[in-house]
């Protein structure tokens, strides 16, 4: 395989990424929406259809709730679906770099770097988001004096442990690039 393969396999490659990413985000964007705004279709109950539920609520909770504390819990989300949409934002531009071949330019690290840093952001917020969500229910259903509990997956242990790694190839990559900077300027 020679150099032009190998880099028409690169930008296949990050096209795919690309492709993938906003349909995960368009996924995540339409189940929220989708649960705020037409909850009666989430929990139909139907056991042909997909049952559709935002995590830490019941799938019919939403469907049993006015207008306003459904937008309440919207607003709970927010701050988690904007990082989520910016990282990937992000991503997007990082693969724009690695298509045109800027593997180790200041930007294309900077991009993978914030992508990382934002994708850790919207874990975090969408953690805090879950917990808010069923301290809420709790409120409006009248059950304050309910348990609460710390709930972290082994996926999400991933997303974080994924979110470390791309910071250390951002560094990495940061490293390389001062490397061939400081051997250019011995030449």
């Amino acid at each position: 395989m020679d150099i032009s393969q190998d880099f028409s396999a690169i930008k296949r490659l990050c096209k795919l990424i690309r492709f993938g990413s906003i349909a995960f985000v368009g996924g995540v964007l339409s189940l929220y929406l989708i649960t705020w705004c037409w909850p009666s279709v989430t929990g139909l109950g139907h056991p042909a259809l997909p049952v559709l539920r935002i995590a830490g609520l019941p799938a019919t909770a939403m469907a049993t709730l006015s207008i306003g504390d459904r937008m309440l819990f919207a607003a709970i989300s927010l701050p988690y679906l904007a990082a989520l949409v910016w990282a990937f934002f992000r991503l997007g531009k990082m693969l724009s770099g690695f298509e045109r071949a800027e593997f180790f330019e200041r930007a294309t690290v900077g991009h993978l770097r914030a992508f990382a840093g934002y994708l850790l952001l919207a874990k975090a917020l969408s953690l805090l988001a879950m917990h808010a969500r069923v301290a809420l229910m709790g409120h409006i259903l009248g059950r304050e004096k309910s348990h609460a509990a710390l709930n972290l997956s082994s996926d999400d242990m991933a997303v974080l442990l994924m979110c470390a790694l791309f910071f250390l190839v951002a560094r990495m990559m940061e490293e390389g690039r001062r490397l061939a900077e400081e051997n250019r300027e011995f030449v």
